[in-house]
């Protein structure tokens, strides 16, 4: 049965253009506010019209969060579309892609951070759109790579990565002050630097690193009467499967109950060792950070070259993202429902990650290793590459984590253009 029109759309625009309006309002709120703080009254309120209006255009908040996934990846496929169509070689189509992707006269298109909130048919087009969007930029790779333009890689992985940095780069900025004061051409030269050329001043071979020991990170008790590290063991099982269903979820869609059946423990149990649910966020965020500095201190200590301690570095995110035990949370939007004083120990936190990774990388510039850079910009950029592990359907194999891991840092360090 067809709506009744309501007299708040009027002077709203034709309908195309105000269904456009609703998703780009709708997206924009979705990326700096997750989920859980974006209401269907709030988005009609910022458009001028009332919230009856709006449900002219949408049926529920599901239906709003589907329509605009699915805008994305339409605008996604459209970009890249044009840019292979328009290019002179691969190299040059994947610079036209970065181009129209990061266009800031574009509408904010959504991440696909809480897809899960979808039902089971919305969930699976969302991700039939997302696979075959990555399956024609990895053969755009093959295709480089045949002709001589880029260099042989694992095309899968590498259409993921550099589809994770390019949709990462505009979302930085509801993440960090420092991101909005970067400036669009500074983004825009860095994500294509990063993605065709890496790091690494010489590209003529892959990183040869040690691989960072992560063992330190699982809690472990000394035996059956400690009773403080068996209390320790059993947190940390907790805050790995929160992590992990607050990653894969959205913050707003796992409840308590949910973790704790996860878990094999009562709500009860969850309470004792964490606490309700602002708690248990905010201890999944400090053992994210706990992690990331835990990498940053090894990386260092690293005994060889700065350059080989970045890449082991990048590695070493890579695996705790694909591990079960060791996933932290990462949670592409929703920051904004972090208390104020959990926010402010990330902040102190966060800082000195930064000036770990800007200490190693000046220190590699300065010895010719690597090229000189806009390290800013660049230690944001590259968070993003690792964004899409959050959702990735990969066996859990450790053989196939390490490659995955392996193949993430070589794109970082020496990029997918081949060398000379």
């Amino acid at each position: 049965m067809k709506r009744p029109r309501s007299a708040a759309l009027k002077n709203f625009g034709d309908t195309p253009l105000r269904l456009e309006r609703v998703l780009t309002e709708a997206s924009r709120q979705l990326n700096a506010n997750g989920l859980s703080l974006t209401s269907v009254a709030d988005i009609a309120t910022t458009l001028g019209i009332s919230r009856a209006a709006l449900y002219y255009y949408v049926e529920d908040r599901e239906n709003l969060v589907f329509l605009c996934y699915r805008r994305t990846y339409e605008t996604i496929a459209r970009h890249l579309g044009e840019a292979i169509r328009l290019g002179s070689d691969a190299a040059d189509a994947i610079g036209l892609f970065v181009d129209r992707m990061l266009d800031p006269t574009q509408p904010e298109i959504a991440t696909r951070a809480e897809i899960s909130c979808l039902n089971a048919e919305r969930h699976q087009i969302i991700q039939g759109l997302h696979d075959a969007i990555t399956t024609r930029l990895a053969h755009l790779l093959e295709v480089g790579a045949r002709a001589g333009i880029l260099r042989n890689c694992d095309s899968e992985v590498a259409a993921a990565t550099i589809l994770s940095m390019i949709t990462w780069a505009p979302l930085s900025r509801h993440w960090t002050e420092m991101a909005k004061q970067f400036g669009h051409g500074r983004v825009l030269a860095t994500v294509k630097t990063t993605i065709l050329a890496g790091l690494f001043k010489e590209r003529g071979q892959l990183p040869d690193f040690k691989p960072f020991d992560l063992s330190p990170l699982i809690a472990r008790a000394g035996g059956v009467f400690d009773r403080r590290g068996l209390s320790d063991v059993k947190r940390d099982t907790l805050l790995a499967v929160a992590s992990r269903l607050f990653t894969h979820k959205g913050i707003d869609s796992t409840s308590l109950e949910e973790i704790a059946a996860q878990a094999g423990v009562s709500k009860r149990t969850l309470y004792h060792h964490v606490g309700d649910k602002e708690a248990v966020v905010a201890a999944c965020y400090r053992r994210a950070l706990r992690t990331v500095l835990f990498i940053k201190d090894r990386m260092l200590a690293y005994d060889g070259p700065p350059v080989q301690a970045l890449a082991a570095a990048y590695h070493a995110i890579s695996i705790v993202l694909l591990s079960d035990d060791l996933t932290p949370i990462f949670p592409l939007t929703g920051y904004r429902t972090v208390s104020p004083q959990t926010k402010e120990d990330l902040y102190v936190g966060l800082t000195e990650l930064g000036i770990g990774y800007f200490r190693v990388m000046s220190t590699a510039i300065a010895d010719g290793t690597l090229v000189e850079m806009d390290i800013p910009v660049r230690q944001v950029i590259i968070f993003g590459a690792f964004s899409w592990l959050a959702h990735a359907t990969i066996p859990n194999i450790e053989e196939q984590h390490a490659h995955t891991a392996r193949e993430i840092s070589n794109l970082l360090c020496i990029g997918v253009g081949r060398a000379g």
